[in-house]
């Protein structure tokens, strides 16, 4: 089974007022502390979604040419409606790899928490379950969310996406079969730099 993991990473960070996906926590930006979790998970391929920053993080990365693979087996995929909201990044990313593997993980750059460990718990659970479910998904705060993984038959679904929601809507299906593991990390994310400083004061007292 290839499970392709995909970083969102295209919207404008507007709360941010800044390239969010570049800030950094202890001299990595928030990109790279996100990759090299993927890189130490059971994912084949990592897949990273751009848009309003995609030079800067173009530039930021060395990557040879868009959509061409690096030493870290890292793709980027430009998305050039990105405006039109992460569910038409999502669809847009999804169209590009249904062809190629058999489940998606979608997680955000700014899900700063969560470990590799934790993405080989929905990992494992999706790959061992009998029969395969539709969705493994994160629950944190009384709600589901991403990181999520979506199994191919969903890959339409996916690809029909075109909102600012995501793929939030499909994981309160009643009709998908959907397992929910409880990671509380996932409720950590960056949208502000107040919310930046405050991680970082954080990891200082590690």
């Amino acid at each position: 089974m290839k499970i392709a993991g995909l970083i969102m990473a295209a919207g404008q960070s507007s709360r941010f007022n800044a390239c969010k996906q570049l800030a950094k926590i202890n001299d990595q930006t928030l990109l790279d502390l996100a990759i090299h979790k993927l890189k130490s998970t059971q994912v084949d391929a990592i897949y990273l979604v751009t848009g309003y920053w995609h030079h800067l993080i173009y530039q930021a990365l060395g990557q040879p040419s868009q959509q061409q693979q690096n030493k870290d087996n890292l793709y980027i995929v430009h998305n050039p409606n990105w405006q039109q909201g992460l569910g038409n990044s999502i669809a847009f990313a999804v169209t590009e790899l249904k062809q190629h593997y058999d489940a998606i993980l979608i997680t955000l750059a700014d899900q700063v928490a969560i470990s590799a460990d934790e993405y080989n718990q929905l990992i494992n659970q999706f790959k061992q379950t009998q029969p395969q479910p539709d969705i493994v998904c994160a629950k944190y705060q009384n709600k589901r969310g991403v990181p999520a993984i979506f199994g191919q038959n969903l890959f339409p679904q996916l690809t029909e996406l075109n909102s600012n929601q995501g793929a939030k809507k499909m994981l309160y299906q009643n009709n998908l079969t959907l397992i929910e593991i409880m990671l509380t990390n996932a409720a950590t994310d960056i949208d502000t730099q107040a919310d930046l400083a405050s991680w970082q004061h954080i990891q200082t007292k590690k």
